[in-house]
């Protein structure tokens, strides 16, 4: 399920969570929540499947940290499916160093060295 954010974001609302609702803000540290499920989640569309998802540290950290009494969550799409990590149960990852590109605009070449990990989709809840 290789989709745009929008898209993931309808199919969530669609089949997993009826209640959920957007951030208000364009640079929020989560992309939206909801209050049913107690769920504070960051979505991301990946192009390519691959074992094990990346996640930059300064966004794992900021949905650890502001979540406050909701879940933070971590959910991807791939071509293969829609994969959801809770940050609050599956081990922190391993960071290191990559170069990475500055932003997901894709007319924007620039790369900074950014702090990572990978969660292996053995902790990952298929949705």
């Amino acid at each position: 399920m290789a989709v745009k954010e929008q898209e993931l974001f309808d199919y969530l609302k669609g089949t997993h969570f009826p209640d959920l609702e957007k951030s208000e803000g364009v640079y929020d540290s989560f992309d939206c929540s909801t209050n049913e499920k107690n769920l504070y989640i960051e979505l991301k569309c990946r192009h390519t499947h691959y074992p094990d998802l990346l996640i930059e540290e300064m966004k794992y950290r900021r949905l650890i940290n502001q979540a406050g009494s909701l879940t933070p969550y971590y959910i991807n799409s791939t071509p293969v499916g829609v994969y959801a990590f809770d940050l609050s149960r599956v081990p922190e990852p391993a960071w290191s160093e990559k170069w990475m590109p500055t932003t997901t605009e894709f007319s924007d070449t620039r790369k900074i060295m950014k702090l990572v990990g990978f969660l292996h989709l053995d902790y990952a809840i298929p949705l």
